[in-house]
Formats: structure tokens, sequence, C-alpha cells
């Protein structure tokens, strides 16, 4: 068998082979699994509480509370910044870009009682006197 025949019979089982994959597992998250995959499904499973600081930010920024969930579609989890280790409720905070304008939300995430609560919503270049 000549190297040209081997090559290609090797290339037509990865293309197979990759074939397969995408068929069995297309449609996966594959960032289901890493920790900022985890916390942000913990946040959008769990229920929601707002604070009283969360309700005034959300007023003063003319959001709603399902304006909250449009903007976590492409949030990151800063661990740097968060109280991981927090007890009884871990701290995260999350920044987001949502129709051009960055977003900082602060989540108290309490996975054994499978609640959320939303502490502060910041936006980028505006303050409110909450």
């Amino acid at each position: 068998m000549t190297f040209g025949r081997r090559l290609r019979t090797y290339l037509v089982g990865v293309g197979i082979g990759l074939l397969m994959v995408y068929v069995f597992f297309g449609e996966r998250d594959l960032t289901a699994w890493t920790p900022e995959g985890r916390v942000l499904r913990t946040i959008d499973s769990s229920e929601m509480i707002l604070s009283d600081r969360a309700k005034c930010q959300l007023t003063c920024l003319n959001l709603t509370d399902s304006s909250i969930y449009k903007i976590q579609d492409n949030a990151e989890v800063k661990f740097s910044e968060s109280s991981t280790r927090k007890e009884p409720c871990p701290v995260y905070k999350i920044e987001s870009y949502w129709k051009e304008e960055q977003y900082k939300l602060i989540w108290e995430v309490c996975e054994n009682e499978e609640l959320v609560t939303l502490s502060s919503v910041l936006k980028e270049g505006k303050s409110c006197a909450c």
C-alpha cells in the first residue's frame, strides 16, 4: 500500500469519526462543566430574590426583572473579585455587556436552598443614589 493510499484511508476514518462525534454531541453545551458555567447555570435555575438596593437600582437604570437574564446571556464570572468561600452562601461578581453597555451584577448564591439574591446592579458610567 502506498503512502498516498494510507493517508487517504486515515483521513476518511478521521472524517467519519468527526461526523459521528458531531452527531452524538453536537447539541451539548460544552462549557456547562466549568466553574463559571456551573455558577451561571445555578443562577439561572434557582429562585431569584431582589434586595431593596437592587430594586432601587433596577428602577434607576430602567431595567426589568426579565432583563437581568438577558444581561446574563454574555456574562463572565469574576472569581478574583468574588467571595467564593463565604459561608453559608458565596457571593459572585458577574460582568456582562448588553446593548453595548457594561453591567456588573452581584449575586449571593445559596445552592442548598436553590435560592439566589441579586444584591446589586451597576451600569458603567451611570450612578444611582441607592
